[in-house]
């Protein structure tokens, strides 16, 4: 669930504010109850179909940064390597402060699905980006929500947005690794994120599914065999106009390269 009209917006982090480790000790043992709770009272809440592409843009002004709800913009005054006085513009995470170098904010989940008699695949996920007025194809990602743990949050977003892991159809997901914490874009922004592995086992091949997506999220998914990820990421964009998210087309471009 992407709230920003940049990054996504942090409304909390793990309790303690421990920083994520590649380590399995984090996985949270509470979190496939938790998973199937949330699955259970809302799978069955359909939500109407509607058409990739069809959002646009209407109007676009400058916003000033006592206007706006999620970002603020700050003047940054530092000295470089040579001892002289500079000045920085960048924005920030009005909910996360100034400055969360030490916290994270976000989580973004690559997952490898493994299916019968099928290649390992990932999951894309497909959304309309106001900033840039195109489709975005990226990977499944979010808020870590106040008292959740990047685990969690992963698991939780997986569920959400594609319908993977713990649902109906969905198999059963298992987080396998958690990054330290990563940057976004910091000659911009502050915000950061840690990165997920979470591997998806499914028992059958045809099984498709149902997302469980909060109102005003429209987001199309598909699984790509990893293999053909990069090929199929530059189809998407010279095909169909789409614009591939940098992070996913440097790491498909590190696995078409090995």
């Amino acid at each position: 669930m992407m709230r920003s009209i940049i990054s996504p917006v942090v409304s909390g982090l793990r309790p303690g504010g421990r920083r994520p480790t590649f380590s399995r000790s984090w996985i949270p043992r509470n979190t496939p109850s938790r998973l199937k709770n949330m699955s259970d009272s809302t799978h069955n809440k359909k939500r109407p179909s509607f058409e990739l592409g069809s959002a646009t843009v209407k109007t676009s002004q400058p916003l000033e940064s006592s206007q706006a709800k999620w970002l603020g913009l700050t003047s940054i005054d530092w000295v470089d390597e040579t001892g002289k006085e500079r000045k920085w513009e960048a924005s920030y995470r009005k909910t996360a402060g100034e400055s969360s170098s030490d916290k994270p904010d976000a989580v973004a989940i690559f997952a490898v699905v493994s299916r019968p008699q099928q290649p390992p695949s990932t999951i894309l996920v497909f959304q309309f980006r106001p900033p840039v007025n195109k489709i975005v194809v990226e990977l499944p990602a979010g808020l870590i929500d106040e008292g959740e743990n990047a685990e969690t949050a992963a698991l939780r977003e997986l569920l959400e947005e594609t319908g993977y892991g713990n649902g109906p159809n969905g198999g059963q997901a298992k987080v396998e690794e958690i990054s330290e914490i990563l940057v976004n874009d910091p000659g911009m922004s502050s915000a950061n994120m840690v990165l997920a592995k979470v591997s998806v086992s499914l028992d059958r091949a045809d099984l498709v599914p149902e997302p469980q997506q909060e109102q005003g999220e429209h987001i199309k998914v598909e699984l790509v065999a990893l293999k053909d990820l990069y090929k199929t990421l530059q189809q998407y964009n010279q095909k169909k106009g789409y614009v591939v998210d940098a992070r996913l087309m440097h790491l498909a471009l590190g696995i078409a390269m090995q």
